[in-house]
């Protein structure tokens, strides 16, 4: 069997490139800055705990559905958002749902020992705490004047509750039962990863003992999991995970264990592997490939093999990022 790496000769199509453009206009403006600020939170945050010594890490069942939901789905027919494992439950095309959930247990994970649960933090910042506004990465900006004026901020702190309320329909964060207006979502207990499939557990960093998926700490210190894209941390998850994988120093993941245990679809799944290549993040093994990509052997005949490549997580995911648009945006 023939082995043959991603070609990188082939030229962005007219569609890649627009993508690109795209992409590189947000990171260069308000979402890049704000990438940056979160950078400066999460790092002012005081302690060391097990996200330095052992890395990221994450119980399986927020990756891995382990029973396969019943129904006739395939890869124009995903499973209902509800019927997959919480990762794929609460990503979005350009929401930050995940990206905060995978935030808040990188902080618990960075400020608290094994076994500890996290205390809530508010949704903008007071003199004892910071807040979710200097925490979550959005393209908010100031808009209106006067008496219409909606601060940057403001946007932000909407962004966050609208993420919160997601959150807690996926039962991965639970608020004091009260006869009022719940306020501003604030006194929150966060839940650990399981979701709805769970037992509704209040988190706890996990331990060395348990079944653990593990990214290297600069996933979330050098700011990979706000750059990303939530098809592009979907995969590297499953990489990471590689339950369900065939037998082999490769992660190779059939297209229904894809489908129906990871909740991932083919469209997304096909772009994520190529920038994440791109972006040093995995080295991808195609086999049995025309030079255009499609397999010989027509669709999910032979499968990609995947490595993540720890390596890459060192660098500055903003700067890396950008560099790369850049490069392929040059090449004509």
């Amino acid at each position: 069997m023939s082995i043959v790496n991603l070609d990188f000769s082939r030229l962005p199509t007219p569609k890649d490139r627009q993508a690109y453009e795209t992409r590189l206009a947000r990171l260069s403006g308000n979402y890049g800055a704000s990438v940056k600020r979160s950078a400066r939170t999460l790092d002012a945050l005081q302690g060391k705990g097990p996200l330095f010594m052992h890395g990221f890490r994450l119980r399986d069942e927020f990756i891995y559905r382990q029973e396969a939901p019943a129904g006739d789905y395939s890869d124009r027919k995903v499973p209902p958002r509800e019927l997959r494992p919480p990762c794929t439950e609460i990503s979005s095309s350009r929401g930050s749902t995940l990206r905060i959930y995978l935030t808040a247990l990188a902080i618990a994970q960075k400020t608290m020992r094994a076994g500890g649960h996290p205390q809530w933090l508010p949704i903008v910042a007071n003199t004892d705490r910071p807040g979710w506004t200097d925490l979550v990465a959005t393209d908010a900006e100031r808009a209106g004047h006067g008496l219409t004026t909606l601060e940057a901020k403001d946007k932000r702190a909407r962004s966050v509750r609208a993420s919160f309320k997601r959150l807690e329909t996926a039962e991965l964060i639970r608020f004091p039962k009260s006869e009022g207006k719940r306020g501003d979502f604030e006194n929150y207990d966060l839940l650990d990863e399981r979701g709805a499939s769970g037992e509704r557990q209040l988190y706890k960093v996990p331990g060395p003992k348990e079944s653990l998926t593990t990214l290297p700490s600069g996933f979330i210190m050098n700011s990979w999991v706000h750059v990303l894209e939530d098809s592009e941390l979907a995969l590297l998850l499953m990489v990471a995970c590689g339950k369900g994988s065939l037998v082999g120093p490769f992660v190779s993941i059939p297209a229904e264990t894809r489908l129906l245990h990871y909740g991932i679809g083919r469209d997304p799944y096909s772009r994520a592997r190529k920038t994440l290549e791109s972006f040093g993040l995995l080295k991808v093994e195609e086999v049995r490939r025309h030079h255009d990509g499609k397999s010989e052997g027509g669709e999910n005949h032979f499968l990609h093999r995947f490595e993540l490549r720890t390596e890459g997580f060192d660098e500055d995911a903003l700067t890396t990022v950008i560099t790369v648009l850049k490069e392929q945006l040059a090449r004509t």
